[in-house]
C-alpha cells in the first residue's frame, strides 16, 4: 500500500504542488512543459491560481473551467506550431492572436484564452521553470459591437415559450420552470444560481426574495421575487427531494453544462433561434427591468453590476428613444 495526497477540494489538490521541494517543483513543471502535458501543466495552474491569485481558494468553478479549456487550446496549437513553451520567441503570441481571429473566435473567446495561457505562464515562472512574459504585451483588439449585437436578451415572448416547453419536460418541470425564472425573472448569472440553497430565499410575505451569496467579486446582494419566480419557487421545494439533488443547494446541477444538458432543448422549437447561453436570460432581465424602470442604477444594483456601463450593455436606450419620439412624427 502506498500514501498519496488527498485531492478531492480545491486547496487539498493545490497541496500536490505546494508541498513539494521548489527543486522538485521546478523539475516536474519543466518537463511537463516540454512535453506540452495538459493534465499537468493544468494542476500546476490551478495550484498557483489558488495560492496566488487574488480570489485564491476562493476562485469560482466557471472560471477554473473557463481557463482550463483556454489552457487545453493554447497547448493544442503550441503543438502544432512547435512552440518551445519555456522559450517562446517574441511573435508567438501575437501570431496565436491572430490564428485565432483568422478562424472566427470572437474578441471575448480570444480574451479569455489569452488569459488562461498567460495564468499558465505565471504558474510556471512561480515553479522557476521559466522567466518568459510571452502575453505581457500582447494587442487584442477591442470589439467595439454593443452588447446586444454579440448576444441580444431573449423576448418576452421566448421566455414564455421556453417555460412551456418545461412545462411538458415528463421527469424535470418544476426544476426547469424555477431555474429560467431564478434566471430570466431574477437575473442571476448562472453559477449564483447553481449555488443558490433554499436557506438564501423567503418566500413568505411581506417580502419574499432571495439572497445572492457571494456573486462576482464575493459581493452579496438581495433580489426580490416576481410572483411568477416565487409560485415556482413554491412548487419546486414541495416536492420529493431525489438522490440526484445536491445537499441543501436548490438544483441539482455541478455545471452550467449540466445545467445546459437539460435547458437547450427547451429553446429547440423556437422559429429561426437557439439557445444563446444563459446570459441572454439574464440580459432579458436588465432589459425588461430598464424598460419599467428607466433607472440604470437601481437595475446595476439588482443585477450585481459593480460598473453601471456594464448594464447600459443590456439596453439600446437611444434607439429605443428615438422609436418612441418617431412615432409620432
Amino acid at each position: 500500500m502506498t500514501l498519496d495526497l488527498y485531492r478531492g477540494h480545491l486547496h487539498d489538490r493545490t497541496r500536490t504542488w505546494t508541498s513539494l521541494h521548489p527543486e522538485e517543483r521546478k523539475r516536474r513543471a519543466t518537463q511537463a512543459a516540454a512535453v506540452k502535458d495538459p493534465e499537468v501543466l493544468w494542476a500546476l495552474t490551478e495550484a498557483h491560481l489558488t495560492q496566488h491569485a487574488a480570489s485564491g481558494v476562493l476562485t469560482s468553478r466557471h472560471t477554473l473551467t473557463s481557463y482550463r479549456a483556454g489552457l487545453r487550446a493554447f497547448l493544442r496549437h503550441a503543438e502544432q506550431r512547435a512552440w518551445n513553451i519555456l522559450r517562446p520567441t517574441r511573435e508567438d503570441a501575437q501570431d496565436w492572436v491572430g490564428d485565432m481571429l483568422a478562424s472566427g473566435r470572437s474578441i471575448a473567446t480570444v480574451r479569455v484564452r489569452i488569459a488562461a495561457a498567460a495564468a499558465l505562464y505565471k504558474a510556471l515562472r512561480w515553479a522557476d521553470a521559466t522567466q518568459a512574459h510571452p502575453f505581457e504585451t500582447v494587442v487584442i483588439p477591442k470589439d467595439r459591437r454593443h452588447g446586444l449585437e454579440k448576444n441580444a436578451p431573449y423576448t418576452e415572448a421566448q421566455v414564455n415559450s421556453a417555460l412551456r416547453a418545461a412545462e411538458r419536460h415528463p421527469t424535470r418541470s418544476a426544476e426547469l420552470r424555477a431555474l429560467l425564472l431564478v434566471l430570466a425573472h431574477g437575473g442571476l448569472r448562472i453559477d449564483e444560481a447553481l449555488n443558490l440553497k433554499w436557506s438564501d430565499v423567503q418566500l413568505a410575505p411581506p417580502t419574499p426574495g432571495l439572497i445572492v451569496q457571494l456573486g462576482k467579486g464575493r459581493k452579496s446582494r438581495g433580489v426580490p421575487l416576481s410572483p411568477r419566480l416565487r409560485a415556482a419557487l413554491m412548487t419546486y421545494r414541495a416536492l420529493p427531494r431525489t438522490a440526484r439533488h445536491r445537499e441543501e443547494f436548490i438544483f441539482p446541477y455541478r455545471t452550467w453544462r449540466g445545467a445546459a444538458r437539460h435547458v437547450q432543448p427547451l429553446f429547440a422549437h423556437l422559429s429561426g433561434e437557439q439557445f444563446r447561453g444563459f446570459h441572454a436570460l439574464r440580459k432579458a432581465m436588465g432589459s425588461r427591468l430598464y424598460a419599467q424602470l428607466g433607472d440604470f442604477g437601481a437595475v446595476a444594483e439588482v443585477l450585481g453590476h459593480a460598473d453601471i456601463n456594464t448594464t447600459r450593455g443590456y439596453v439600446r436606450v437611444g434607439e429605443e428613444r428615438a422609436r418612441t419620439a418617431m412615432d409620432s412624427w
